[in-house]
């Protein structure tokens, strides 16, 4: 099972570590994480500030805008295929009533 941190312990670490007070390397070795994670941590953090490790499924702030803009992005795809199909279909009637008529 795999081991989780509560976000005030990462912001602990992430600040102690922007302040010099400690090491990733000692962090690491002293709660048995890896120095990847780690970095990971304090590269969020040093981004984010505050907002970093929304965790539980929320979105980081910018991965929120994107995913928002992909959605609006698929959905004005939808809309522009049902207008094109029905542009397509009006123009086939039209065509049928315009040989009826000859």
């Amino acid at each position: 099972m795999r081991k989780t941190y509560d976000r005030d312990f990462k912001i602990k670490v992430s600040k102690d570590i922007g302040n010099g007070l400690t090491t990733v390397s000692e962090v690491a070795r002293e709660y048995n994480i890896s120095r990847p994670i780690v970095s990971r941590w304090v590269a969020e953090y040093n981004r984010y500030g505050n907002k970093a490790f929304s965790g539980n499924g929320k979105r980081l702030p910018i991965n929120e805008k994107i995913y928002i803009l992909e959605e609006e992005n698929k959905r004005l795809k939808e809309d522009l295929d049902i207008l094109k199909s029905s542009i397509y279909l009006s123009s086939k009637e039209n065509n049928k009533i315009s040989i009826n008529r000859k």
